[in-house]
């Protein structure tokens, strides 16, 4: 896919205005880049393919395809279809036919329509350089919380009330028969379990949680502020620069042989030996948002950061690594959250529908 799924996104409603330059100077990198979504489409299938079979041949997976009328492997891409959807003085339309092939499946009237829908419920403009609080359905995917942190703390800056975090929970309390909590508009079943599908994939991207936050001279801090958050954040990676591409985009893309293999069986095995979540299913998504934040101070480790600059693709910090140890680190870890991001959305369904 060629627009980078985080640097889309803005900021959320009620933020300072800035984060949306800060969102669109990345957009324009992406632009100019390439990247795929998060986990790229093949990664959010896997972790789809894993929960598929899992729950193979109980009554969830019977559960699971009536409300869906497709495998969860084929409905891991539809939010990020979603972003196809944008707005021009008050016409919505997707607008990408034909361009991504994950979404080919949802090319037809009906599908098309289901996903303006749903973007038009959750944004008020979309496409071009719409804000976050204009096109906030894009801000659902992600969280920015320092990892200074180890636990998720919806008080803390790059945090907020229509984050990733509450995204899932929204999609959890209509899946159980409620109605989403604004700012979010979920509707119906289907709709529900498409999204929850994929955000768990994006909780389980280190990059989709936790940040590092640098000053100008490329130095780690912990933004206090919000306003300390924006004049010292990195749209979650896609402002740094690592091997001639956005760090975000590097742990966006899961190698093909990782793919295959967990596809095969192998990452329902290894999903198979995660250990059952704690407490009520409401405080899940925290906590894995926590352990989440927790890998993804790994994402950082080993990087050397240059002083902020401006680049062609706008600003950026540069940073080098020690290869090829950075990236084994980066495919050891994309593994293993993608076997729990698997295992998770399994024992979320068979919890909902057992």
């Amino acid at each position: 896919m060629k627009t980078m799924k985080r640097s889309w996104a803005g900021r959320l409603a009620g933020r300072a205005p800035a984060w949306a330059a800060l969102r669109a100077l990345a957009a324009l990198a992406a632009l100019a880049g390439g990247s795929a979504w998060a986990w790229g489409p093949q990664g959010h299938r896997t972790v789809g393919a894993i929960a598929d079979q899992l729950i193979a041949g109980t009554a969830t997976a019977t559960k699971v395809r009536a409300i869906l009328g497709s495998s969860l492997q084929t409905a891991a891409g539809w939010a990020d279809c979603a972003r196809s959807v944008e707005s021009d003085q008050g016409v919505w339309r997707y607008a990408n036919a034909g361009t991504f092939a994950d979404c080919q499946v949802y090319e037809n009237p009906a599908s098309e329509a289901a996903l303006v829908d749903f973007v038009k419920r959750n944004a008020s403009r979309c496409g071009g350089f719409a804000s976050s609080a204009e096109c906030r359905h894009k801000g659902y995917h992600f969280v920015d919380q320092s990892i200074s942190h180890p636990r998720y703390d919806p008080t803390l800056p790059g945090t907020g009330p229509a984050d990733l975090v509450h995204a899932v929970n929204a999609a959890i309390t209509v899946l159980q028969g409620g109605k989403s909590p604004a700012p979010f508009d979920i509707r119906g079943q289907r709709e529900a379990l498409r999204l929850l599908t994929h955000y768990l994939g994006d909780l389980h991207q280190p990059l989709h949680v936790g940040s590092i936050y640098l000053d100008d001279a490329g130095r780690p801090l912990d933004p206090a502020t919000p306003k300390d958050a924006h004049d010292h954040g990195n749209a979650g990676g896609n402002l740094i620069g690592l091997e001639g591409n956005a760090l975000h985009r590097l742990w966006d893309d899961v190698p093909a042989p990782l793919v295959k293999l967990l596809q095969s069986g192998s990452g329902a095995d290894q999903a198979r030996l995660q250990p059952p979540p704690q407490g009520p299913l409401a405080g899940w998504a925290a906590d894995w948002a926590g352990d989440t934040n927790a890998q993804a101070a790994k994402a950082f480790d080993g990087l050397r950061f240059g002083a902020r600059q401006s680049t062609p693709k706008g600003v950026q910090w540069p940073a080098s690594a020690s290869e090829p140890d950075y990236r084994r680190t980066r495919e050891a870890l994309q593994q293993a959250q993608l076997v729990k991001a698997g295992a998770r959305l399994a024992r979320v369904l068979t919890t909902l529908w057992p």
